[in-house]
């Protein structure tokens, strides 16, 4: 088993079935989350030989930031499911690994305590829209107290009532107050609304849910310092296409003018390989994370980003690059690799 698959099997072992059924859900029929590690491990390389790679260097910037690999951890549901202080605790085991976490949108009422907890950790935060404007503007107010990096603004949600399990615990650094309640713009967002938001608050805005090239131009043009090609984990429309099919034109689209990162289906360094040769500049894992929050805490997500660190730096080596400014298109090859056809794969 790769490390993140000794995770998940750890994970399931240990939380109770109906929070497993939480983390694994995919909608509908579940299609969407069957293909996404597949779509990764059907992507075939073309290495180079002989071109004298004896070290990598996988350091990146993204928005500035320095990360010691280009791996970070997405917005996954409150950790506190999966681990007693949850966010803390994924927080520490990403700065061990010397990444950074986007915080779920529920963490944002709590945001400020959590900040004093790690003052000078890189963080970005979730957000969904409210229909509210003056809502918005005081979410914004306590997001800036948080002295986030940047915002993720996911507009590929729409809340149906399925079940879920009970509300996780609150960890020792939350309020006791409820998070206020609000109505939501979730597909019902328009273009204008990021164009308010981008010109509302200093803080950069990256726009997660992104899967067409055009509504990433459209994007760029309403002022996002940011994309994440997503279909949110599968568990929202069905059949919709694999992140690894749409990445290519949601680049294309972005035109080079702003980065582009991935999150979904990505459990092995090879898949992080692959992400960078079609133009991301880094991935978001989700799951993954929580697998090891429930295994093992802080040191098993700690664990999980140096696993993906350690598979990418031996594929760069064997594909001839030493630098992650030497990935480049020519590394996937033009075949595909057969799949089992009953093999599961699994969304960020």
């Amino acid at each position: 088993m790769t490390g993140i698959e000794d995770l998940r099997e750890r994970a399931r072992a240990l939380l109770d079935p109906e929070t497993w059924q939480y983390l694994e859900a995919g909608t509908d029929d579940g299609v969407s989350a069957r293909w996404a590690t597949d779509a990764w491990q059907q992507l075939a390389l073309h290495p180079r030989i002989l071109r004298g790679v004896s070290e990598t260097r996988v350091a990146t910037e993204v928005l500035g930031t320095q990360i010691a690999l280009p791996v970070m951890i997405a917005p996954n549901g409150r950790a506190t499911r999966y681990c007693g202080d949850g966010e803390l605790t994924l927080l520490e085991g990403a700065q061990a690994a010397g990444t950074l976490v986007i915080l779920p949108s529920s963490v944002i009422p709590s945001l400020p305590k959590l900040r004093v907890l790690r003052p000078s950790q890189p963080i970005w935060q979730q957000l969904y829209m409210a229909g509210d404007r003056a809502i918005m503007r005081d979410i914004l107010g306590t997001v800036q107290e948080g002295r986030v990096g940047a915002i993720v603004l996911t507009v590929d949600l729409i809340p149906d009532g399925r079940a879920a399990p009970p509300p996780p615990p609150p960890a020792f650094w939350e309020g006791s107050d409820p998070a206020p309640s609000f109505d939501r713009l979730y597909s019902g967002a328009s273009i204008d609304d990021l164009a308010w938001l981008c010109a509302e608050t200093t803080i950069p805005v990256i726009v997660k849910g992104v899967l067409r090239g055009d509504d990433a131009n459209l994007c760029v043009e309403a002022g996002a310092a940011g994309l994440i090609v997503s279909n949110h984990g599968g568990n929202q429309l069905d059949t919709a296409v694999n992140v690894v099919d749409a990445l290519p034109s949601v680049v294309a689209g972005a035109g080079g003018k702003i980065e582009v990162y991935v999150d979904g289906g990505v459990r092995r360094g090879t898949s992080v390989l692959k992400a960078l040769a079609l133009g991301a500049r880094a991935v978001l894992v989700g799951r993954p994370a929580s697998y090891g929050l429930a295994a093992d805490g802080a040191e098993g997500v700690t664990g999980m980003l140096q696993s993906l660190e350690a598979e990418l730096r031996r594929a760069m080596m064997l594909c001839g690059v030493s630098s992650l400014d030497g990935i480049e298109p020519s590394l996937i090859g033009r075949g595909m690799v057969d799949r089992p056809s009953d093999k599961v794969g699994q969304d960020s």
